[in-house]
């Protein structure tokens, strides 16, 4: 079984509310169908959940005098989206079950403390492809949270024993800077535990990349391998699904 991550900035536009990138999706999924192998699929918010959970602090729980709203139009838009990733599923001829975080998840001040593998294995199982993505979820404590992409795929990976995970996101890899020097190539390869000293002039982005390489180190902890790749290049993600090498970084498993 591999797990996927198809990530926010690559199947939206992040810069646009509410903008899906419809060629994208569809071949993303085209190359997941012709690959001929079994994966969990798991996708990302973009530019239909970041923008409103952040308007409506949703993060927090809430703390936010509209967060009914909030919650009622993140997961609406969020099971849009996720129609649309369906959808193309469909259109290559991948049988898939979408399996809602918000339906199935239980946080304790913002850290993931349920969510039944059970079920993904089970669809898994009977040839059915399962599909979740971030959503509003409960939250003991804060009311609710919000359920990442990332923060499935961190627990999926380590529930169901996953050995190889990829991470598809609108950058070639890992860089050590950003922005990267023009034709720049990313780190091919990382160990687990490696120290990467970051540097740039866009905190943002490097504390984005920083935080990223953390959750790719809990997630090979179990032994997993992970590829980040760019989806938006055609055919890096059937290269890589094939076990093909591919330009992007790896992580390897380590214990």
């Amino acid at each position: 079984m591999i797990l996927v991550k198809l990530g926010g900035s690559v199947i939206t536009d992040k810069s646009k509310p509410m903008t899906p990138r419809m060629d994208v999706i569809a071949r993303l999924t085209q190359e997941i169908a012709d690959s001929g192998q079994q994966c969990l699929i798991i996708h990302g918010a973009g530019s239909f959940g970041h923008i409103k959970a952040k308007q409506y602090c949703l993060k927090d729980g809430t703390s936010h005098p509209e967060y009914k709203q909030g919650i009622d139009e993140v997961q609406m838009d969020m099971r849009k989206l996720n129609t649309m990733v369906v959808d193309a599923f469909h259109a290559a001829g991948m049988p898939v079950a979408s399996i809602p975080a918000g339906a199935i998840s239980v946080f304790e001040d913002g850290e993931l403390v349920e969510l039944p593998a059970n079920i993904f294995k089970h669809y898994f199982d009977i040839g059915i492809t399962p599909i979740s993505f971030g959503d509003v979820v409960v939250d003991r404590t804060r009311g609710v949270c919000i359920c990442s992409g990332d923060d499935i795929m961190t627990y999926l990976a380590k529930e169901l024993d996953i050995k190889k995970c990829i991470f598809v996101t609108s950058e070639d890899g890992i860089f050590s800077h950003y922005p990267p020097d023009e034709g720049e190539s990313p780190i091919p390869e990382i160990q687990h535990g490696q120290d990467i000293s970051f540097t740039s002039m866009n905190t943002d982005v490097t504390g984005g990349m920083e935080r990223k390489l953390e959750l790719i180190f809990n997630i090979t902890s179990t032994g997993c391998d992970v590829t980040v790749l760019n989806g938006l290049v055609p055919g890096r993600l059937r290269q890589a699904l094939d076990g093909e090498e591919v330009i992007g970084t790896r992580v390897r498993g380590g214990i």
